[in-house]
Order: structure tokens, then sequence, then C-alpha cells
């Protein structure tokens, strides 16, 4: 295939300034794509007022157009965003013909933006599926409904990603079609670079939590595994970074059961992150449901650190070699209070950990996935297939121009 640059264009469905996963592997992986030489555009919902249009350096700027809405389901909070009128022109002409040699396309079903971009694209498209339901009835009725549009979509499409087995279990390709299985692309080496934190003068083993205080990630778990600990009279301390809508409900815990050595920091920006992580002992991951990575887990690995983590079905791509020392049933404080107590009494055992995460981790920095990612782009390019110009933009184009 053909070495030379690529133009490609990412679609962000989410406020792409707000702390997230999803946000964070975009960003990452324009970055990582732009270090080898590729020009990249992420085109992502406006929230708020402002310019446009970026230019972040020579080889990255983002596009900020359409309309958004915050919405919260399944004990989480995400953005349903629309282009309209003269917002839903600038999409038709970012998205014109002949602007990228390839479209990336994430979470494509969110409503609405990044269907209404894929509508206007004539350009070969790869899509990067990051849902994972949870295992509730209701989860189960998402799940089914998400493969059968899976199917649908997948007619269209000329490249296919899941994160992991979690959110590929439930999408329906159809015969002869193959899903890849693509981790997130994370930069992970500011986590890997620094000396750790020196250990605490107290002697106090510092456990850590990062990421949004909303129930899906379920650090009231962790709070009620915390309290076992303090009752066993072991050296430890908590730090809780991050906010959210579930933050008064677990500040109202700690006074309440009178937790010690609890610090809730809030938000944070993130070039903070790696101090956070270096200046732990333990990192913690009581997230039961909707997860299909954990790119908070893998910046803990990079940074040498062992991770006490919900067996969710994103985790265990992560910890599943060391499951008996780090997974703990979903929901489960009592199972996840005996791993951290295991790990709190034993820092050889902590130490052994940290460096099998460390090198488990370099699978996942974006140097290891960008240029694989490369060479998924290059055979959507490649593709005989008309699938995107025959079958798609007749079909869907002229509906969401009446939209707009």
């Amino acid at each position: 295939m053909q070495s030379s640059p690529l133009r490609i264009a990412h679609v962000c469905p989410y406020d792409l300034e707000r702390p997230g996963g999803v946000q964070a592997h975009i960003r990452d992986t324009a970055a990582a794509l732009g270090e080898l030489g590729h020009e990249v555009t992420i085109v992502t919902p406006k929230m708020r007022p402002g310019a446009g249009v970026e230019r972040i350096s020579p080889n990255l700027r983002i596009v900020r157009l359409g309309h958004g809405l915050a919405v919260r389901l399944s004990g989480t909070r995400f953005e349903a965003s629309l282009a309209l009128g003269g917002q839903y022109g600038r999409l038709r002409a970012a998205m014109r013909p002949g602007a990228f040699d390839v479209v990336h396309f994430h979470t494509l079903w969110s409503p609405l933006l990044p269907f209404q971009a894929f509508a206007c694209s004539p350009a070969p498209s790869v899509v990067t599926f990051h849902d994972t339901p949870p295992d509730t009835v209701g989860g189960a009725l998402t799940r089914v409904l998400l493969g059968g549009l899976s199917r649908l979509l997948l007619a269209r499409i000329d490249e296919a990603i899941a994160v992991s087995e979690a959110p590929r279990a439930h999408l329906n390709p159809g015969p002869g079609r193959g899903i890849h299985l693509s981790p997130p692309c994370t930069d992970l080496r500011r986590f890997a670079g620094g000396p750790d934190a020196p250990p605490a003068a107290d002697g106090k083993v510092t456990l850590l939590f990062v990421g949004r205080l909303e129930p899906r990630k379920g650090v009231m778990v962790l709070l009620q595994a915390y309290r076992r600990l303090c009752e066993d009279g072991l050296p430890v301390r908590l730090v809780i970074a991050g906010a959210g809508s579930e933050e008064a409900a677990l500040r109202r815990y700690v006074v309440h059961r009178g937790l010690p050595d609890v610090e809730f920091l809030g938000r944070f920006e993130d070039h903070e992150g790696p101090a956070l992580y270096a200046g732990c002992d333990i990192a913690c991951a009581p997230s039961p449901y909707g997860e299909s990575f954990g790119i908070v887990i893998a910046e803990a690995m990079a940074a040498g650190k062992p991770v006490v983590a919900a067996a969710n079905r994103g985790y265990r791509t992560l910890l599943a070699d060391h499951a008996g020392e780090l997974l703990a049933p979903p929901g489960d404080d009592e199972a996840f209070y005996h791993r951290l107590r295991r790990l709190v009494m034993d820092p050889g055992l902590r130490q052994r950990l940290g460096a099998w995460a460390q090198a488990e981790a370099l699978r996942y920095d974006c140097r290891t996935v960008a240029p694989d990612l490369v060479d998924i782009y290059r055979r959507a390019i490649a593709s005989p297939s008309r699938r995107r110009a025959e079958a798609r933009a007749p079909r869907l184009e002229p509906v969401l121009a009446r939209a707009g």
C-alpha cells in the first residue's frame, strides 16, 4: 500500500473538552497520527460559544460545530448534538468530497451529529465502537437494539473496530465482514517517565480513584471497602480525584461513617494525572458496568501501579492475567476489600504486580496502536467496494438535509 501521508478526520460524538475515555482516545490518537506525519482534523460538537476552527499544530486542527445538550442515561452523562441551518452547511462543507482520505467515526449512533457527518461524507469510513451496555434487563435490550443497528450500519462502513471484546460481543457484522480489535490509542509516555513520590512519612498506603463521580463508576463500593480497611486498623488513606453528580452523597457517607484520611480533590487538569498516579500505592477502578476498556487503568499500569478493579467486561481485558489478585466481582464491596487488603499488607506483591503492569501497558501505548490504525485506514481506502458511495449517500444525506 502507499506510504504517503493521509488526510484523516475523526468525528467525536461528545464535547472534546469534557473529561472522558472516548475524548482522551481521540485526542491521543490524533496527536500520535500527527507525529507520524498525517494531517488530522477532529470534528466535535460545540457545547459552548467560541471559535469554530482551532489550529493546534501544523498537523492537527479542531472543528467545533453544531449544538449540544447534556443527557444522563444509565448512570452517566453524555451529549446529544445536532447541526442545524448554517451549522449544517458548515458540516457539509467540512465533509465535502476530496476533503479527507478517510473519516474515522466514534460511537456513530450517538445522536445525532456523527450520523449527520456520516451521511455527508463520501470518503472511506472507519468506525470505532466503544459502547458496553450494563448487565441489566435494560442493558440486554440495548444490546439487542445495537446489534440490529450495527447490521445496518456495517453494511455501509468500510472498516470497523471494537476497542475490546466487550463492545464487539453485541455487534452484528453479517456474513463475510470482520471487526478489528484495537485498544484505545493512549499516550502513556507521560505516566511512565517520572519517579514515584517518596513513601509517606506516616507509613500509610495511598489508594487512588480517578474518574467522574457518578453511579457508573462505583465509588460508593470503594468507600465501603475502605471502611472495612479502616475498621481493621490498617494504615491507609484514600484520594478521590474527580467530580460529578454523586459527589455530595459520597461526602455524606464519609462524614456519616467517620472515615479518616479521605481527600476529595475535585476536578483536575489533564497534566496533573501523572503526579496523581506517582503519589499513590494502589489505583482503584470499582466501576460495576458500562466500561469497554479502561484508559484510567492503562494510565495507572503505565505508572507502575497495581490496580484493583471490578471485573466488568472492559476491565477484564487489561487485568485478566492477574484476576485473582486484582479483579473483584462488580459491585461486591467485600471482595473489593479483600483484594485491597492483601495488597495493603504485602508491599512485595504491590511491587511485583506494578512491574508487570508497567510492562503490560506498552501494548496500549499510542506508539504501538497508531501504526495499526494507519494500516486499517489504508485497507479502507483500498477497498474495492463502493458501499459508501452507492448505499449511504443517496439514502441518508437528503433526509438529514431536510432536518438541517
